[in-house]
Protein backbone atom coordinates (compact mmCIF):
# COMPACT_ATOMS: atom_id res chain seq x y z
CA UNK A 1 0.00 0.00 0.00
CA UNK A 2 1.17 3.72 -0.65
CA UNK A 3 0.94 5.79 2.68
CA UNK A 4 0.23 9.19 1.86
CA UNK A 5 -0.32 12.70 4.10
CA UNK A 6 -3.64 14.00 2.53
CA UNK A 7 -5.71 12.74 5.23
CA UNK A 8 -7.57 15.09 6.03
CA UNK A 9 -10.60 16.08 4.98
CA UNK A 10 -13.75 19.11 5.13
CA UNK A 11 -17.09 18.07 4.06
CA UNK A 12 -20.16 20.32 4.32
CA UNK A 13 -23.43 19.20 5.31
CA UNK A 14 -26.07 21.65 3.61
CA UNK A 15 -29.60 21.94 2.57
CA UNK A 16 -33.20 23.02 3.51
CA UNK A 17 -33.73 23.28 7.08
CA UNK A 18 -36.06 20.47 9.13
CA UNK A 19 -34.55 17.87 6.58
CA UNK A 20 -32.51 16.06 9.07
CA UNK A 21 -28.90 17.39 8.22
CA UNK A 22 -28.00 17.07 11.89
CA UNK A 23 -29.45 13.52 12.37
CA UNK A 24 -27.05 12.35 9.28
CA UNK A 25 -24.11 14.05 10.70
CA UNK A 26 -24.79 12.72 13.74
CA UNK A 27 -24.46 9.54 12.53
CA UNK A 28 -21.37 9.95 10.10
CA UNK A 29 -19.55 11.58 13.20
CA UNK A 30 -20.31 8.65 15.19
CA UNK A 31 -22.61 10.45 17.77
CA UNK A 32 -25.72 7.79 17.92
CA UNK A 33 -28.58 7.58 20.42
CA UNK A 34 -30.31 5.38 19.03
CA UNK A 35 -30.31 2.60 21.27
CA UNK A 36 -29.08 -0.70 20.94
CA UNK A 37 -28.53 -0.81 17.14
CA UNK A 38 -25.66 1.17 16.32
CA UNK A 39 -27.00 0.76 12.54
CA UNK A 40 -29.71 2.91 13.03
CA UNK A 41 -30.29 6.71 12.29
CA UNK A 42 -31.70 8.06 15.01
CA UNK A 43 -34.68 10.02 14.47
CA UNK A 44 -36.63 12.37 17.07
CA UNK A 45 -40.07 14.17 16.95
CA UNK A 46 -38.44 17.17 18.30
CA UNK A 47 -36.83 19.36 15.59
CA UNK A 48 -33.62 21.85 16.96
CA UNK A 49 -32.49 23.98 14.29
CA UNK A 50 -28.63 24.29 13.98
CA UNK A 51 -27.56 28.37 14.95
CA UNK A 52 -25.05 28.67 12.20
CA UNK A 53 -23.02 25.73 12.01
CA UNK A 54 -21.84 22.74 14.39
CA UNK A 55 -18.47 21.02 13.44
CA UNK A 56 -17.91 17.32 14.26
CA UNK A 57 -14.73 15.30 14.13
CA UNK A 58 -13.86 12.22 13.46
CA UNK A 59 -11.28 9.70 12.70
CA UNK A 60 -11.61 7.07 9.32
CA UNK A 61 -9.02 4.66 8.14
CA UNK A 62 -9.70 4.85 4.03
CA UNK A 63 -8.53 2.08 1.87
CA UNK A 64 -8.15 1.91 -2.12
CA UNK A 65 -6.13 0.00 -4.19
CA UNK A 66 -2.74 2.15 -4.06
CA UNK A 67 -3.73 3.23 -0.76
CA UNK A 68 -4.29 3.34 2.82
CA UNK A 69 -4.76 5.86 4.73
CA UNK A 70 -6.07 7.49 8.43
CA UNK A 71 -7.78 10.27 8.03
CA UNK A 72 -8.95 13.65 9.81
CA UNK A 73 -12.88 14.02 8.61
CA UNK A 74 -13.99 17.10 9.74
CA UNK A 75 -18.06 17.06 9.26
CA UNK A 76 -19.41 20.73 9.15
CA UNK A 77 -23.27 20.44 9.76
CA UNK A 78 -24.96 24.04 8.61
CA UNK A 79 -28.05 25.48 8.91
CA UNK A 80 -30.57 25.40 5.95
CA UNK A 81 -32.20 28.50 7.33
CA UNK A 82 -31.64 31.24 5.12
CA UNK A 83 -30.96 33.74 8.08
CA UNK A 84 -27.73 32.54 7.81
CA UNK A 85 -27.01 32.73 4.24
CA UNK A 86 -23.82 34.85 4.87
CA UNK A 87 -22.12 32.72 6.66
CA UNK A 88 -22.47 30.40 3.89
CA UNK A 89 -19.62 31.42 1.72
CA UNK A 90 -17.31 31.37 5.05
CA UNK A 91 -18.65 27.80 5.95
CA UNK A 92 -17.72 26.91 2.56
CA UNK A 93 -13.59 27.89 2.48
CA UNK A 94 -11.41 24.75 1.62
CA UNK A 95 -14.38 22.36 1.77
CA UNK A 96 -13.45 18.78 -0.21
CA UNK A 97 -16.98 17.80 -0.62
CA UNK A 98 -20.75 18.95 -0.09
CA UNK A 99 -23.55 16.38 0.95
CA UNK A 100 -26.54 17.67 0.51
CA UNK A 101 -29.86 16.12 2.44
CA UNK A 102 -33.39 16.71 1.35
CA UNK A 103 -36.97 15.62 1.67
CA UNK A 104 -38.06 13.93 -1.15
CA UNK A 105 -41.77 14.22 -0.23
CA UNK A 106 -41.85 17.79 -0.29
CA UNK A 107 -42.50 18.65 -3.82
CA UNK A 108 -40.69 21.93 -3.53
CA UNK A 109 -37.27 20.69 -2.47
CA UNK A 110 -36.54 18.99 -5.83
CA UNK A 111 -36.53 22.42 -6.81
CA UNK A 112 -34.78 24.19 -4.15
CA UNK A 113 -32.04 21.65 -4.34
CA UNK A 114 -30.67 22.66 -7.39
CA UNK A 115 -30.26 26.37 -5.79
CA UNK A 116 -28.34 24.63 -2.99
CA UNK A 117 -26.33 22.86 -5.57
CA UNK A 118 -25.19 25.54 -7.85
CA UNK A 119 -24.25 27.85 -4.36
CA UNK A 120 -22.71 25.22 -2.42
CA UNK A 121 -21.18 22.89 -5.29
CA UNK A 122 -20.83 25.04 -8.51
CA UNK A 123 -20.13 28.21 -7.20
CA UNK A 124 -17.25 27.21 -4.56
CA UNK A 125 -15.67 25.54 -8.18
CA UNK A 126 -16.25 21.87 -6.87
CA UNK A 127 -16.89 19.21 -9.54
CA UNK A 128 -20.24 16.67 -8.91
CA UNK A 129 -17.94 14.09 -7.78
CA UNK A 130 -17.09 16.32 -4.94
CA UNK A 131 -20.82 16.02 -4.00
CA UNK A 132 -23.37 13.94 -2.65
CA UNK A 133 -26.87 13.42 -2.38
CA UNK A 134 -29.52 12.67 0.55
CA UNK A 135 -33.18 11.96 -0.07
CA UNK A 136 -34.11 11.91 4.07
CA UNK A 137 -37.02 10.35 4.93
CA UNK A 138 -37.82 10.69 8.92
CA UNK A 139 -40.16 7.16 8.39
CA UNK A 140 -39.37 4.42 6.59
CA UNK A 141 -40.71 4.02 3.04
CA UNK A 142 -41.30 1.67 0.53
CA UNK A 143 -42.14 4.51 -2.18
CA UNK A 144 -39.07 4.27 -5.02
CA UNK A 145 -37.22 6.69 -4.98
CA UNK A 146 -35.31 8.62 -8.30
CA UNK A 147 -32.89 11.61 -7.30
CA UNK A 148 -34.03 14.72 -9.78
CA UNK A 149 -32.94 14.27 -13.22
CA UNK A 150 -30.40 17.11 -13.18
CA UNK A 151 -28.11 15.70 -10.66
CA UNK A 152 -27.37 11.96 -12.85
CA UNK A 153 -24.03 12.51 -12.50
CA UNK A 154 -24.04 13.07 -8.49
CA UNK A 155 -24.21 10.00 -5.98
CA UNK A 156 -27.59 9.84 -4.82
CA UNK A 157 -29.27 7.77 -1.80
CA UNK A 158 -32.37 7.20 -0.35
CA UNK A 159 -32.16 7.65 3.70
CA UNK A 160 -34.73 6.91 6.41
CA UNK A 161 -34.15 5.36 10.09
CA UNK A 162 -33.02 1.86 8.81
CA UNK A 163 -30.45 2.44 6.40
CA UNK A 164 -27.38 3.64 8.49
CA UNK A 165 -25.60 0.50 7.30
CA UNK A 166 -25.92 2.05 4.37
CA UNK A 167 -25.21 5.52 4.97
CA UNK A 168 -22.16 4.19 6.37
CA UNK A 169 -20.92 2.82 3.52
CA UNK A 170 -22.55 5.41 0.62
CA UNK A 171 -20.19 8.26 2.97
CA UNK A 172 -17.06 5.98 3.16
CA UNK A 173 -16.95 5.35 -0.82
CA UNK A 174 -17.68 9.22 -1.03
CA UNK A 175 -14.59 10.09 1.22
CA UNK A 176 -12.56 7.56 -1.26
CA UNK A 177 -13.60 9.24 -4.31
CA UNK A 178 -12.33 12.50 -2.75
CA UNK A 179 -8.92 11.20 -1.86
CA UNK A 180 -8.33 10.08 -5.06
CA UNK A 181 -9.39 13.28 -6.48
CA UNK A 182 -6.57 15.12 -3.76
CA UNK A 183 -4.09 12.76 -5.10
CA UNK A 184 -4.74 13.71 -8.66
CA UNK A 185 -4.04 17.10 -7.67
Amino acid sequence: FFFCTMGKFKVVVAGPKGTGKTIISNFLGGINNSGNNAEQLLVTNKYEPTAGVRILELELKLSGLTYSQDCNIEIWDSSGDQKYEGCWRAIMADADGVVLVYNPDAPSQDEQLLDWFDFFVKKNGLKDEQCMIFAHRSADSNERFRPPPLFSRVSAALTGPQSGADVKSLFENFLNELFTLKQRK
